[in-house]
């Protein structure tokens, strides 16, 4: 079971708001999350049954109150995609 530390979620979240505010992003999808915070050493993205999944599975676990929640992250209803919005939007 993978389990997720409260430092390690605040870590992620606080690079995501930081790429999108930089970039002037307004949000980004899960997968492409997976792919920033792998290629920046943060979270693997090689762990469990395709790419992106350990991310996915620490956005489930924020959502069921296992760990600490993701910054922005926002899903519809349970098995539909994720996307993380920046939550500053007005830049202040």
């Amino acid at each position: 079971m993978l389990t997720y530390p409260d430092e390690l979620v605040d870590n992620i979240s606080a690079f995501l708001q930081f790429y999108m505010d930089r970039n002037n992003i307004f949000s980004l999808s899960a997968d492409a999350c997976a792919e920033l915070l792998a290629k920046n050493s943060i979270l693997p993205n090689n762990i469990g049954p395709k790419p992106g999944f350990n991310f996915r599975q620490l956005l489930r676990d924020g959502r069921d109150g296992k760990c600490k929640f993701v910054e922005g992250a926002w899903q519809l209803r349970p098995k539909t995609k994720w996307i993380i919005k920046k939550s500053n939007l007005n830049g202040s």
